[in-house]
């Protein structure tokens, strides 16, 4: 638009009176076609609103009649209840929680829910957490955990009440303190009630609560495959019990015990039918422990063992070991060995009584940190050569030296494919040290790299390990690699994702966790407490 103005606008220039009068008539004009312009953006902006309410409305008459024709509406409900029951988790017992099925399923609609409700198998399985008061604050918080626990007994009651005849999987999960080591009646009262359709049961209770549970013979639970049982530490040495009846449930094929006050040889099991035993026995004294003779004695009952946990006793320097038969062991195909200082001497004495041996797992790992002579590797390496299937090795690595672990790694079977290194405490030079660990694993001129099929490689704990250090070992390791986790107790130095990402896009899987100071303690009343999951 021409103006008389122009060579004065977006300037700093101050009009004069005469100016002014002339500048009014000037826009006198322009500010009525404005006002009209103004008149007509209002009417159609009118209009348009007008137009997008009649096209809501017409939607939502449109949607409203197309949602009868949706085709999740269409699935029979024997299909839809199949859809509901692989929304389940397949790993694990259902939690108290409205995030995930079968809870989330009924907050849908009004006919899932009434589905959900009426499909017994969807609450088959249940995870039961009870929250215990916090012993720094006991007097503070017994109200609110007193209230939480009673809740959570509810919620299970109701839950139990819509399982029908189905068989159940039930999960109790408690956190016990020495000071505090009793147990809510109500929790035995609601489950047992239901005993005759137990088939995996997983327990966390103090001694009185597996008292209880003792009172049961095998007849009241017929369908029980799988038992946990792990009982808050016992103090008085003379104290014993005998789970009686209930560990000899005629379908009982997976046994697992956590604790103390038992005999582990007078268990009444039906040893020749179990496939997964786990024997984790602590002790005041030394005499119901778990020894090295005891454990072979056990073992030699296990025909068909195919997994076994064990927790041993320590062997003495001056120790003469027993001439033990050798043990059949050709279904075993997962052992895990914890041992109190001297899990070298033990592992070697086990393995070698047992013959047939086709392991595919093997872990080995010391109950303390004391450790024997470090550097007596021979044994196991030795022991762990007949194993030809061997894929999987979890190694605590401070139960050698530095210079013996490395060895050790070199003579691992070649089939090894999962490797997990776990420091409790690591070698004490306080710096990254540690680095060269990770060297029998790099291949280089003069030598093969130690597990040439390694394809997953977790490290835990103390081992104090550089990025720069962990960065080369998987560049070496590629492309065979596909998984990499390491949780370390330290800060990170160097971010190495962005030199990962080439091989991240081709496939491999890489989890990198550093130390985090610890957050404050509060009460902890998470439903997923005690699940392997729980984060």
């Amino acid at each position: 638009m021409q103006s008389p103005f122009a060579s004065r606008l977006h300037t700093n220039y101050c009009a004069s009176d005469d100016e002014i009068s002339e500048l009014k008539g000037l826009l006198a004009e322009p500010r009525l076609r404005l006002a009209k312009l103004d008149g007509e953006i209002l009417a159609l902006r009118q209009k348009l609103d007008g137009l997008v309410e009649q096209r809501e409305s017409l939607c939502a008459h449109i949607q409203s009649h197309q949602a009868l024709m949706s085709p999740i509406r269409r699935i029979p409900l024997d299909v839809l209840e199949q859809i509901f029951l692989a929304c389940l988790p397949t790993h694990r017992n259902c939690v108290m929680s409205a995030q995930e099925a079968p809870v989330l399923l009924g907050r849908i609609c009004s006919s899932w829910r009434t589905l959900s409700l009426s499909a017994p198998r969807l609450w088959s399985r249940l995870h039961i957490v009870l929250p215990p008061p916090d012993h720094e604050s006991l007097s503070r918080d017994r109200d609110i955990f007193a209230a939480k626990t009673a809740q959570r007994l509810e919620v299970a009651s109701t839950w139990l009440g819509r399982t029908g005849i189905c068989p159940l999987s039930i999960s109790v999960e408690r956190e016990f303190h020495l000071n505090h080591l009793d147990l809510p009646e109500d929790l035995l009262e609601l489950l047992i009630p239901y005993a005759s359709r137990w088939q995996h049961l997983s327990l966390v209770l103090p001694p009185s609560g597996f008292e209880r549970l003792s009172r049961l013979s095998e007849n009241d639970v017929p369908l029980l495959m799988s038992l946990s049982m792990s009982s808050a530490p016992i103090m008085d040495p003379a104290y014993t019990w005998t789970p009686a009846g209930i560990v000899f449930a005629p379908n009982l094929s997976s046994f697992e015990f956590a604790g103390s006050g038992i005999i582990p040889s007078a268990l009444p099991l039906r040893w020749n039918t179990l496939t997964e035993l786990s024997l984790r026995v602590s002790s005041w004294n030394w005499n119901s422990g778990l020894t090295c003779e005891t454990a072979l004695d056990i073992l030699a009952r296990c025909h068909a063992l195919r997994s076994c946990k064990l927790l041993i006793q320590e062997i003495s320097e001056s120790q003469v070991l027993p001439t033990n038969p050798i043990v059949p062991c050709s279904f075993l195909r997962a052992f895990e060995l914890q041992c109190y200082k001297t899990p070298l001497r033990t592992a070697e004495y086990l393995l070698n009584h047992f013959s047939h041996l086709a392991l595919e797992e093997f872990s080995l790992s010391a109950a303390l940190g004391d450790r024997e002579d470090p550097d007596n590797i021979q044994g196991i390496t030795s022991a762990l050569g007949r194993c030809p299937q061997l894929r999987s090795i979890v190694i605590q690595t401070d139960i050698f030296s530095k210079s013996s672990f490395m060895d050790f790694s070199r003579c691992l079977p070649s089939t090894v494919q999962r490797l997990k290194m776990v420091a409790m405490c690591g070698w004490g030079e306080g710096s990254l040290d540690n680095n060269n660990v990770l060297q029998a694993f790099e291949a280089s001129a003069d030598r093969p790299a130690a597990c040439p099929a390694l394809r997953e490689f977790i490290v835990e704990g103390y081992l104090l390990i550089s990025d720069d250090a962990l960065l080369r070992f998987i560049v070496s390791r590629m492309p065979t690699l596909r998984r990499v986790h390491a949780r370390l107790s330290r800060e990170k130095q160097v971010d190495i994702l962005p030199n990962l990402l080439p091989f991240i896009a081709a496939g491999l899987e890489v989890s990198l966790q550093y130390y985090d100071p610890p957050e404050p303690l509060r009460p902890n009343f998470s439903p997923w407490e005690g699940l392997r999951d729980y984060r």
